[in-house]
């Protein structure tokens, strides 16, 4: 599994997640347990302070203040200073989170503790460990664990096999160890080195939509549309049968006390794992399928549009969409679409750029150049149609088309219009459609 996670301060830096299993003996497990233990010790202690604080003031305690409660905890000795925080830096974030939620919603409940008998993850800074090879690791103990379990070397050794191949050239900075059922994993923040970016080929435009979240563009003129029906009927279904068992734990416990109330459930848990991998199953398959393509075409940059706003006018209040639309735009992950295919591309030396798509799905028209809206209307089933030039066109493709536009006018490699003049002809796009395992062509 790989979650890759941009640096905001420094867009040079890039980052990707390696995932781990521990090789593990008796002693290795007993140190790795009570570590996990002594992490939920140290996070309900600090809960207890910020619930504290709370209660009585009605303010978040700052991290100093939760940092210092810690501290003073009898177990902070038992961790490397850099873990022990880390619960604290855990308990400041859960409270902000919550407290931004509950400008929303009044009825939102403030952050609970965690199970005495629980493992916790526990996080090591670059300070915490040194990497002997990338498969084994050196690891700070806390003199009190040392103590208390008469181990007699001075750092713990772990040997960790990777899920995936480990990157050529990567730098581990951080290291979370995560407690399974019955093993340990690590889970690890890499930094990746700059890649050899391609500084010849062509370009591709991607409009990003609902029932299709992605419609393609090429220089050349090569057109291909994912279409997004399945995942979108994943998504409805599990989010009915989520509400059908919530409805049904709640009726369960409406007539206990306020907080033993329950609105959720072991059950509901297992549907959302189960809704959430069949999703990133398939957005995974998709994004993997464009790179690929991307890097047969020779693709040397991907331009997207941006739909930061999307759901804003130009004065900054809100669209007034149906409520079909705007569930369809608030159920589909399309910034996980963007997130994949980002660090994918990457990998292949293909760079993309999102820029503003406002006024490019349906203001103008991709082959005359028309925008007069008048003369342009979008009819069933997708279909762009401008009576000007008398085209019809894939909305979507008429979309990436002025996308592709816009960005070469942008950056000032072409002074006219690319489709000036043209008869109007456009090739038939492939379509893509997702059979649960594969994305394949149809027809």
């Amino acid at each position: 599994m790989i979650r890759p996670k941009a640096n905001k301060k420094n867009n040079k830096n890039w980052y990707e997640c390696r995932v781990g299993r521990i090789e593990e003996d008796i002693t290795t497990h007993r140190i790795l347990a009570r570590m996990a233990w002594i992490a939920t010790k140290l996070f309900n202690t600090a809960m207890w302070h910020a619930r504290q604080t709370w209660d009585t003031t009605g303010k978040i305690p700052n991290g100093i203040a939760l940092q210092k409660v810690v501290h003073a905890s009898y177990y902070h000795d038992f961790l490397p200073a850099h873990t022990y925080q880390h619960t604290a830096h855990q308990v400041g974030n859960s409270f902000r989170s919550w407290f931004q939620l509950r400008k929303k919603d009044k009825t939102a409940m403030p952050p609970g503790f965690r199970r005495k008998e629980d493992l916790s993850a526990f996080l090591f800074t670059g300070y915490g460990f040194k990497a002997v090879t990338n498969n084994c690791f050196l690891f700070t103990l806390g003199p009190k664990l040392k103590a208390e379990l008469s181990y007699p070397n001075k750092r713990l050794t772990l040997r960790v096999k990777w899920n995936t191949p480990f990157p050529v050239g990567g730098q581990i900075q951080q290291i979370e160890i995560v407690p399974r059922k019955d093993h340990f994993e690590v889970h690890a923040k890499v930094l990746m080195p700059e890649p050899e970016w391609r500084k010849t080929g062509q370009i591709k435009a991607i409009d990003l939509g609902q029932r299709n979240p992605v419609a393609s563009y090429n220089e050349d003129g090569q057109t291909a549309i994912f279409k997004g029906g399945q995942v979108l009927s994943y998504l409805q279904y599990w989010n009915k049968e989520k509400a059908r068992v919530q409805s049904e734990v709640m009726g369960r416990t409406a007539t206990r006390p306020r907080k033993k109330r329950r609105r959720w459930s072991k059950a509901l848990g297992r549907m959302a794992r189960h809704g959430n991998a069949q999703v990133k199953q398939a957005i995974h398959a998709m994004t993997k399928t464009i790179a690929d393509r991307c890097g047969e075409e020779d693709v040397k940059v991907v331009v997207l549009g941006d739909l930061k706003g999307i759901k804003k006018n130009e004065d900054g209040t809100g669209k007034n969409w149906n409520r079909k639309a705007s569930q369809n735009w608030q159920q589909f992950p399309i910034r996980q679409v963007v997130d994949q295919l980002r660090y994918k591309l990457r990998r292949r030396g293909i760079r993309l750029i999102e820029i503003d798509e406002r006024g490019t799905s349906k203001g103008r028209c991709s082959v005359c150049g028309n925008t007069d809206r008048k003369s342009m209307r979008r009819v069933h089933r997708g279909t762009f149609h401008c009576r000007k030039c008398d085209t019809h066109i894939n909305a979507d493709i008429n979309g990436a088309r002025n996308i592709l536009h816009k960005y070469l006018h942008q950056s000032e490699w072409l002074r006219q219009p690319p489709d000036e003049g043209s008869s109007g002809f456009l090739a038939d796009p492939s379509i893509y459609r997702w059979d649960d395992h594969a994305w394949s062509v149809v027809g």
